[in-house]
């Protein structure tokens, strides 16, 4: 990734994701409280058409994540930063709801710009040259120990060894059951942001299911829900919202947004807002599973097809797009 602050090779929006202000917390809801990971906290209206949704887990499949991030602090220039992350899955097995995967990630780059940049840089550098991996189930749900791998001295330190609750394919999570909009369930996972290993415990919600113009499904997740990161001086606590843009006939991520806001405690002024955005892109290979010729790297969207700067120019001149708000994914 070259000059990823000016110029990321895929199309990414890093516009905040959801409305400012701090929305209820759906996790205090009984119900909620009460359910396990991946249980439904609220069905869809009656009638409702009910889908399976999962992640379809293609064997040998790569992937890499471009991540455009922007950190406001109270008082302080906002600082942006930039990552890039291969995830590979490998040693599949099952079909359908029972499909597996062992997920692998590794670093790939990071930059930051200032006046915190250095510091995000040195978070960074305690775990880049880390390989993990753990078996990831169809619903997206992390099962098992995770495996860390690489330099001895950062999987031995305490970043690396934190490592090990970390869910490596961004704590995406779909329920066992057919669902439709309105549909809500509850998960707790673990992603590292800013530098330390959080906590997330959400309400996921299927807010919306289309076909683009070539008659392929889409589907909108929202998660709203509590936030707690591990500080020297005490849990930093606050909310994590988000949505996920998924190609749900082909059983894809293709963007991820969220925004996260915490304080030092319930009494501090100091208050600390990010926003962050995931885009998902596949390595492309042949029908035997080969990359490009000559060791070249070709990335497509998660459903094999170009982005919009590589796609072929049409025939005749396209009419323009109807204005959108800044939550629509890139095309």
């Amino acid at each position: 990734m070259k000059q990823a602050l000016e110029a990321p090779k895929q199309p990414v929006d890093p516009a905040t994701p959801a409305k400012t202000g701090t929305p209820p917390d759906p996790t205090t809801d009984p119900t909620a409280a009460a359910a396990a990971p991946g249980q439904l906290t609220a069905r869809p209206p009656e009638g409702t058409e009910l889908v399976p949704v999962r992640l379809a887990l293609k064997d040998a499949s790569v992937y890499q994540i471009t991540t455009i991030g922007m950190v406001a602090f109270t008082g302080v220039r906002p600082s942006g930063f930039a990552r890039e992350e291969r995830v590979e899955l490998g040693a599949c097995e099952g079909a359908d709801a029972a499909r597996r995967c062992t997920v692998t990630h590794r670093s790939v780059h990071f930059e930051a710009e200032p006046p915190n940049g250095r510091i995000f840089v040195a978070d960074e550098k305690l775990v880049d040259k880390l390989v993990t991996s753990h078996t990831l189930l169809a619903t997206g749900a992390r099962e098992g120990d995770t495996t860390i791998t690489g330099d001895q001295a950062q999987a031995q330190a305490q970043p690396g060894q934190a490592l090990k609750d970390v869910h490596r394919f961004f704590c995406l999570r779909f329920p066992d059951e057919p669902i439709g909009v309105g549909a809500k369930w509850k998960d707790v996972c673990h992603l590292r942001t800013g530098g330390v290993v959080d906590t997330r415990e959400v309400i996921w919600e299927l807010t919306s299911m289309s076909k683009d113009a070539d008659g392929r499904r889409r589907a909108e997740f929202t998660y709203l829900g509590r936030y707690t990161a591990p500080s020297p001086s005490g849990d930093r606590s606050g909310t994590v919202q988000g949505v996920l843009y998924y190609l749900l006939g082909a059983g894809e991520p293709h963007l991820l947004k969220e925004q996260i806001s915490t304080r030092r405690d319930a009494k501090s002024n100091f208050h600390t807002t990010t926003t962050i955005s995931y885009q998902f892109a596949r390595l492309k290979t042949d029908k035997k599973g080969k990359a490009s010729k000559q060791g070249k790297e070709t990335w497509v969207r998660t459903d094999g097809e170009p982005f919009p700067d590589e796609a072929p120019a049409p025939a005749t001149p396209a009419p323009a797009p109807a204005p959108t708000n800044n939550m629509t994914p890139a095309r």
